[in-house]
């Protein structure tokens, strides 16, 4: 079984039944609402779930090792189909 390779450097967004919830201490929360599946994410995690659903341009700059922070969090998530690209100009829900 092959896989689609997706251009990650691009804006992304959730999946069409994932939820995002931002909690007050800074994590976050992904919920599938077809399946019901979760993720949970700590403090860290969330900042940098929050990096790639903002916009791509606010990425650059980043340094070497961040970037591939950012890259293979993204392959993760999309992979698991969490995250989805975006269309250009997407919302990042």
């Amino acid at each position: 079984m092959q896989r689609t390779r997706h251009d990650l450097r691009g804006p992304l967004r959730c999946a069409d039944d994932v939820t995002l919830t931002r909690l007050p201490f800074g994590g976050a929360v992904l919920v599938n609402g077809r399946t019901l599946a979760l993720l949970e994410c700590a403090e860290p995690d969330a900042a940098v779930l929050g990096a790639l659903l903002t916009a791509p341009e606010r990425r650059n700059g980043l340094d070497d090792q961040m970037a591939a922070v950012l890259e293979r969090t993204a392959s993760r998530l999309v992979d698991a189909g969490w995250l989805v690209p975006a269309p250009t100009g997407g919302d990042g829900r």
